[in-house]
């Protein structure tokens, strides 16, 4: 019997927690002081350490909310019974923390002081180990971003649980992060920090145990 993704649960637990205290219906946005004070700026973080796990749990809006939590509840039940549950939460940090090189190379490239926000270079680690062992896992396509909105019609009709494979889901999750970024432009050219996330991803794959990559289809 698989175990329950404990660390998933808790994820979601807190990043909704952060969410719903610090949104601003109003606007659709988070909570400015919010955003400045616990928000990672490269130029500043000798002096705020700890916005280097405070900005993982803030979100721009209720879509960059909305996106993340599916896709952390899609990669964690696949990926957390298989890795186990300790591997797991350090691993979505250390893919977390590797954002941090490439946002001081993004801060160099646009020449401009930025603050980064939100969970996705810790979900993208986990997306590109997520697809390495377990990418033909089928999961519900309800919680897939983008593809829900097409399929969920469909489902209330039929009634059926439609699934695909997992793989289908990291290529949507990934296509919502870019059209995010062009909507949001010039503003979201840092979001492309996030990326450092895949680079944690692929870390992780080549450090683990070989008998905890295996793809059991």
């Amino acid at each position: 019997m698989e175990k329950w993704p404990i660390v998933t649960f808790i994820l979601i637990f807190i990043n909704l927690a952060v969410f719903l205290f610090t949104y601003d219906p109003y606007t659709n946005q988070v909570f400015d002081w919010v955003a400045n004070d616990f928000g990672l700026i490269p130029q500043s973080l000798s002096l705020r350490i700890y916005t280097l796990i405070t900005h993982m749990f803030i979100h721009t809006d209720i879509i960059h909310f909305i996106g993340n939590i599916l896709m952390l509840s899609i990669v964690g039940l696949a990926t957390e019974h298989k890795i186990g549950s300790l591997e797991f939460i350090l691993f979505y940090f250390f893919s977390g923390l590797c954002v941090i090189p490439f946002a001081f190379l993004m801060e160099y490239l646009i020449g401009e002081t930025f603050v980064l926000i939100g969970a996705s270079g810790a979900i993208f680690g986990i997306m590109f180990l997520a697809g390495a062992i377990a990418g033909w896992e089928e999961v519900p396509v309800f919680l897939i971003p983008l593809l829900n909105i097409i399929a969920i019609p469909y489902i209330l009709v039929t009634l059926k649980n439609v699934k695909v494979p997992l793989f289908v889901g990291i290529v949507f999750y990934f296509l919502l992060n870019v059209l995010l970024m062009f909507y949001n432009l010039p503003y979201s050219i840092s979001e492309v920090a996030h990326l450092g996330g895949l680079f944690g991803g692929m870390v992780v794959f080549w450090l683990i145990p070989s008998k905890k990559t295996e793809n059991k289809v």
